[in-house]
């Protein structure tokens, strides 16, 4: 059996504010860029020492992580990276695609009652740019999902946004499962600006219809590709 060290690959490093959060975050994200595979076991140890914080908050970023269903396992047996099914991946998309669809219409409508305000999105599409000139994978994943956050931020929606927050970190995982497997970085971030353009120009051509955001958004995201999976030995992580 091999051995998985956590602090190898550029495993992030959380934020201390929010701490917990933050870790279930950073965790989520080295899932996404496959520093922890499925089967990876996940140490509460190993954790706090690369987080440089007691078990505390890493052994309740764990239980997060668990009941959203990213880790398996628990108690004794310990914490162990889930492998998604192509179900599973189709119900998480299921899922955003219908949250999304009510926030960027409510993002559209409340641009055009009170004038855009872009500087959100324009930010993470800078950043994306330099993610991708840096052939940067990681940092590519979490532009993009703050590119869409952005705009669902802006919908003002609270009850759509907690619900959209509670998939994030699925969405997470699931751009690199779904998506991003011989996908030309640049070719995302060109994507990514297409959209942002629509945005901008879809403000000054009437009333929102549903169908139209749920059609490029449905386009976007590429819900009937059908995931690239290639298998990954079972890791663990070092205690």
């Amino acid at each position: 059996m091999t051995t998985q060290d956590p602090t190898a690959g550029g495993f992030p490093k959380p934020k201390r504010e929010f701490l917990t959060s933050a870790i279930a975050d950073a965790i989520a994200e080295a899932v996404a860029a496959r520093h922890l595979s499925p089967g990876t076991r996940v140490v509460e140890t190993t954790l706090a020492k690369t987080y440089e914080t007691s078990r505390v908050p890493v052994r309740e970023a764990l239980k997060i992580l668990h009941t959203q269903g990213i880790l398996t396992g628990g108690g004794h047996r310990g914490y162990r990276v889930a492998e998604f099914s192509r179900e599973q991946i189709a119900q998480v998309n299921e899922v955003r695609l219908m949250l999304e669809v009510i926030l960027w219409r409510d993002a559209l409508v409340r641009w055009q009652e009170n004038g855009p305000s872009f500087g959100g999105i324009e930010a993470q599409l800078a950043k994306m740019e330099i993610a991708a000139r840096t052939d940067n994978f990681r940092g590519i994943l979490r532009c993009d999902l703050d590119f869409h956050r952005a705009v669902c931020e802006a919908a003002h929606n609270e009850i759509a946004y907690m619900s959209w927050q509670a998939i994030a970190r699925h969405t997470l995982i699931i751009f690199n499962i779904a998506r991003y497997r011989d996908t030309d970085l640049n070719l995302v971030v060109t994507r990514h600006w297409e959209m942002f353009d629509w945005l901008k120009a879809r403000i000054d051509q009437g009333p929102i219809d549903e169908d139209e955001v749920r059609a490029l958004l449905k386009d976007h995201m590429q819900i009937d590709r059908s995931p690239v999976r290639s298998p990954a030995p079972e890791r663990e992580a070092q205690e």
